[in-house]
């Protein structure tokens, strides 16, 4: 045998190796599965289902919008009253809304087209014109000698029942009245009248006959600032006839 080298001496102390006991580290866990993503989970049978994404906004400026559209409403209704009432305590009211001027011509004459409307005649017993609306009596019937009245209110829509009972004036027709001499007839009894405003004076029309004679188809009448009466009558055609004064 070939001459081989001489093994190496054995070492004087041997290593020993211990065992590494350390546990392994925990493998990462799988993410949860979610209803919605890129692709809907699967089912264990039937169709595919499919997910349609909900979106949900704010915005920031959507309720001061809102606000100021309720506070703009509710100004607007404010500012509308407020005119309603200017104009019916300046001009007698508005027609249709619970209020006229009565003595006014224009006035006066709807009034007189409505009577027509309502009862099929203007024939009437007596006129009341008061502030912001008319009462006027009317025979029950046509029949002659009809001392049965019904008495209406008139404030610029149909003519609404009031009252009913007997009468003794004497009938006429509306038509015969000048409307124009309504306009300002009460003028010259707000002079005399201390502290009286338009609003106070009333306007009385009755035909002159049996049982009180006389001249007047107008009255006028009022009371001062101390409620004493003040009357002044006119005829048909607008002259003063008479007058009461405290």
């Amino acid at each position: 045998m070939a001459d081989q080298p001489d093994p190496p001496d054995p070492p004087e102390k041997w290593r020993v190796y211990e065992e590494d006991k350390t546990p392994d580290p925990e493998p990462p866990p799988e993410p949860p599965k979610v209803p919605y993503g890129d692709a809907p989970p699967a089912v264990p049978y039937g169709q595919q289902q499919s997910y349609n994404p909900v979106f949900v906004t704010t915005s920031s400026s959507s309720a001061p919008k809102i606000v100021l559209l309720v506070v703009a409403v509710a100004v607007l209704g404010v500012v509308a009253a407020a005119a309603v009432a200017i104009f019916a305590a300046v001009d007698g009211g508005v027609a249709g809304l619970g209020g006229i001027d009565a003595k006014s011509p224009d006035d006066f004459e709807e009034f007189v087209d409505q009577v027509e409307e309502d009862t099929g005649s203007t024939e009437v017993f007596w006129v009341g014109l008061y502030d912001g609306y008319i009462i006027v009596d009317v025979p029950y019937t046509d029949e002659p000698g009809e001392d049965r009245e019904v008495s209406y209110r008139w404030d610029g829509g149909g003519l609404e029942k009031s009252s009913q009972g007997t009468s003794t004036d004497q009938l006429f027709d509306l038509t015969e009245i000048n409307p124009e001499i309504i306009d300002g007839i009460c003028d010259p009894l707000l002079d005399l009248a201390q502290g009286a405003t338009a609003a106070d004076c009333y306007v009385f029309i009755t035909k002159p006959g049996p049982p009180f004679g006389g001249e007047a188809w107008f009255r006028t009448s009022a009371q001062d600032e101390f409620n004493r009466n003040y009357s002044i009558d006119y005829d048909k055609d607008g002259n003063e006839v008479g007058r009461t004064v405290p």
